[in-house]
């Protein structure tokens, strides 16, 4: 199995980002990191490949 052959950004309003990872993961996503939300929470898939849900929330100046 190849790690992270592909990842992706997705940035998605703030008021969203929690239901849009709760879908992820009740597709099938796996949360691999929370620890810099709500600036980004990282998912995987059964493969692997890595996506992060960004906002602008909780990032630095």
């Amino acid at each position: 199995m190849q790690r992270n052959r592909i990842h992706f950004d997705v940035c998605v309003p703030h008021d969203e980002a929690e239901r849009r990872v709760e879908g992820a993961l009740a597709a099938g996503g796996r949360l691999v990191s929370a620890e810099r939300a709500p600036a980004f929470w990282v998912l995987a898939d059964l493969e692997g490949n890595e996506v992060c849900v960004t906002t602008w929330q909780g990032r630095d100046s």
